[in-house]
């Protein structure tokens, strides 16, 4: 039998491309060591898609049907691994540029990316589905807009954040009115809508979930404890900075409700491939924060955290990824 061909993509145009090559270079690692693959690890920037070959020969991608012209036959993918956290493999591009040229994708479809990515558009989704949601107001780029306005909806603290992107790029923890349009305007740099949301108090809970075999997986529940004024980037990509506890020491009760959240919203905002949920919890309630569609596979990374917690070698992790992605296609 011959072997699938991959193509693995990494890097991206938005301020996770450096977190996306770590992922997709982990990801290549174990796909690698399982020998059941050709791994081709495809790095997109901007509109340039290129190959590296083993002998360092750059190779452009022809996207008129994503193949690879590598000596006299073109190379075709079984499969298309997306390991681009932001723009454009988590928005649903990508997605939408797979799906017509009909190769399966290791993600979500273009319609469930481009919904969760956008982050207010979520919210309302998750809140109809009776899931307890953060009060907050969208801003678009180029529109006015009055700074005690907002904190009347928000109050004070608050977070500022890109309404689209991810790993806490742009977002800041605002305590001051007087901060607050330095905040946004820092936002903006990153996206051209800006999420002001209510601050929570409470502690932080993220439950990955995938299929295997058609059936569903919840991932063991991970409590993340930063050292810094919240989980921003730098804490998660430095482990000295923030403490992920696998298992999450929560009561029996509780760790059921996330986990029956999730599976809930993994359903019904219909996902593909591992997804996790990020949570605070407070006064025994659960408040939905966001969803991660590709969310970072590197050795450091919450995700293969969860998997090995759960006492599944990560081979076989992405092995059933990959069988669940080949079987949604059939």
């Amino acid at each position: 039998m011959s072997k699938m061909n991959i193509a693995l993509l990494a890097g991206g145009d938005s301020g996770e491309y450096d977190i996306s090559i770590k992922s997709a270079n982990e990801i290549r690692h174990q796909l690698a060591s399982d020998g059941k693959y050709n791994i081709f690890l495809i790095h997109v920037r901007n509109n340039e898609w290129s190959y590296s070959s083993p002998e360092g020969v750059k190779i452009l991608v022809d996207k008129n049907d994503f193949s690879l012209p590598l000596g006299p036959k073109k190379v075709f993918f079984d499969l298309a691994f997306i390991a681009i956290h932001g723009t454009p493999g988590e928005d649903g591009k990508l997605q939408g540029y797979f799906e017509m040229q009909r190769i399966p994708v290791s993600t979500c479809n273009s319609f469930t990316a481009s919904l969760t990515f956008n982050k207010y558009f979520t919210i309302n989704v998750v809140r109809s589905l009776g899931v307890l949601c953060a009060h907050g107001m969208l801003l678009h780029w180029n529109q006015p807009f009055d700074p005690k306005e907002i904190l009347h909806t928000t109050g004070l603290p608050c977070f500022v954040k890109p309404n689209k992107g991810g790993s806490s790029v742009g977002m800041s923890k605002v305590t001051e009115l007087s901060d607050l349009r330095e905040a946004v305007s820092g936002a903006f740099a990153e996206d051209d809508e800006v999420l002001v949301e209510q601050f929570i108090r409470g502690r932080e809970i993220t439950c990955g979930v995938y299929r295997e075999n058609g059936k569903l997986r919840v991932l063991p529940l991970t409590e993340i404890v930063s050292k810094k004024e919240f989980f921003d980037y730098e804490a998660k990509y430095n482990p000295a900075l923030a403490d992920e506890i696998v298992p999450a020491p929560l009561k029996l009760d509780l760790e059921v409700r996330i986990k029956e959240t999730s599976a809930l919203l993994y359903q019904q905002l219909n996902c593909k491939g591992i997804v996790r949920f990020d949570y605070i919890v407070a006064d025994h309630q659960i408040w939905f924060l966001e969803v991660n569609t590709v969310p970072g596979m590197t050795a450091e990374s919450i995700v293969p955290k969860m998997v090995k917690c759960m006492g599944t070698p990560m081979t076989d992790f992405y092995d059933a990824l990959i069988a669940e992605a080949m079987q949604k296609a059939r």
